[in-house]
């Protein structure tokens, strides 16, 4: 569906994506897979995968206090690191560069179409996108992995894809964010 939001962007006659380069070396990915798991990028998921579970008070076991809050942002900062560990392994094996990249496109539809798209995508070793296989497996890992075995019995395994489809749109959000936020870092 996501794929299919990018499409008018790219009949408009600007280009959706222009990311050039090569894929990152090993040690580059690597570097990446850190930062984006354990830095920014995996803490502001987190807040935001968390906030909304909050809101919606999922799970209901957990509460609805300052201590709820707590086991959702560590449960959510514990699945996205899963989730990335299996992303960057699988692209790995690929030799894909799964990591997010701004867009060099002009103009607001283009530069949200390549954002929303971004998690489903990675770059090949000549710096093409393509759809990444390695999303899946982070997805299934991210949500099953947690279900078997933290979250309490009753919301466990059965409400795994609907956890996987928070987790997708945090990650989305995430990297509209990125494409439009430049932050500056030292």
């Amino acid at each position: 569906m996501t794929l299919a939001l990018a499409a008018p962007c790219a009949a408009q006659g600007t280009p959706t994506t222009t990311d050039s380069g090569p894929v990152a070396t090993k040690h580059q990915l690597f570097h990446k897979y850190i930062l984006n798991t354990f830095w920014g990028p995996g803490e502001l998921n987190a807040t935001l995968a968390a906030g909304f579970d909050q809101w919606r008070g999922k799970p209901p076991e957990w509460g609805e206090d300052v201590e709820g809050y707590a086991k959702r942002w560590v449960s959510e900062f514990a699945e996205s690191a899963v989730a990335d560990t299996t992303k960057y392994a699988v692209a790995r094996l690929l030799h894909h560069d799964p990591s997010f990249t701004r867009c060099d496109c002009t103009g607001f539809g283009p530069r949200l179409g390549h954002a929303l798209s971004s998690p489903f995508m990675a770059r090949t070793r000549t710096g093409r996108r393509v759809p990444s296989p390695a999303t899946a497996a982070a997805i299934v890992a991210g949500q099953v992995i947690p279900a078997a075995t933290w979250y309490p019995a009753p919301n466990g395994t059965r409400d795994g894809l609907a956890h996987a489809g928070t987790g997708m749109l945090s990650k989305m959000a995430v990297d509209v964010f990125r494409e439009f936020v430049r932050l500056h870092h030292n």
